[in-house]
């Protein structure tokens, strides 16, 4: 029997589990590529930002980071921008843009949690409407039911059931991935934070 012939043997049910399935890829995707776009050697960024600064040019710091473009580097040009404006200001800027950078991180994740939750509920239900068919068939038949008979209403309690628990235990995997990513972020922005204020603490009153 096919993969597709095991499948339709789950009736509806699994119609639900598949669009679930189709949603969780999407929302994959899309994280996969954002994530993939905003990965930065921190050290190396960090290193050309001081690099700049220290030698006075707030605007090739800046252009360094516009050149970056990922939530780090913007959280750090939000810093930039207040440089000359005192320790304060950059750590209220970065502190606000690092917000920002970290609900643009998270985005998705509400529907892919809802995903991770449902699927394996879907499949649940699939195991009692499965089950429900299976006895009302043994009282059709008023009890005298062979194995055969019954096997539409396990197929489906089965396969609804596997189908469900594996499309939560991927997207669960997926989403506890994506949940670290988030936090090494954040991680990186506050180090960054704390960096430039640093830096804006002993250059005060020494920029050109």
């Amino acid at each position: 029997m096919t993969l597709f012939g095991i499948i339709s043997k789950g009736g509806y049910v699994m119609i639900l589990i598949g669009i679930a399935l189709f949603v969780g890829i999407f929302i994959v995707v899309e994280r996969l590529l954002y994530f993939k776009k905003a990965r930065l050697d921190y050290d190396a960024f960090m290193k050309e930002i001081k690099a700049w600064l220290l030698d006075g040019d707030i605007g090739k710091a800046l252009e360094s980071a516009r050149y970056y473009d990922t939530p780090v580097s913007r959280t750090v040009m939000a810093g930039l921008v207040h440089f000359e404006e005192g320790q304060e200001n950059v750590a209220k800027a970065m502190q606000s843009a690092a917000k920002r950078e970290i609900k643009g991180l998270e985005s998705g994740f509400g529907s892919l949690a809802t995903v991770v939750a449902i699927s394996p509920m879907l499949g649940f239900f699939g195991t009692v409407t499965g089950m429900i068919k299976a006895f009302m068939k043994i009282q059709v038949l008023g009890g005298g039911v062979n194995p055969s008979q019954l096997a539409g209403g396990i197929w489906e309690a089965l396969v609804t059931t596997a189908g469900g628990l594996g499309v939560g235990i991927i997207f669960l995997i997926f989403y506890n991935w994506f949940v670290d990513k988030v936090r090494e972020s954040a991680l990186e922005m506050e180090k960054a934070g704390n960096e430039m204020e640093s830096i804006v603490k002993s250059m005060e009153g020494k920029w050109k």
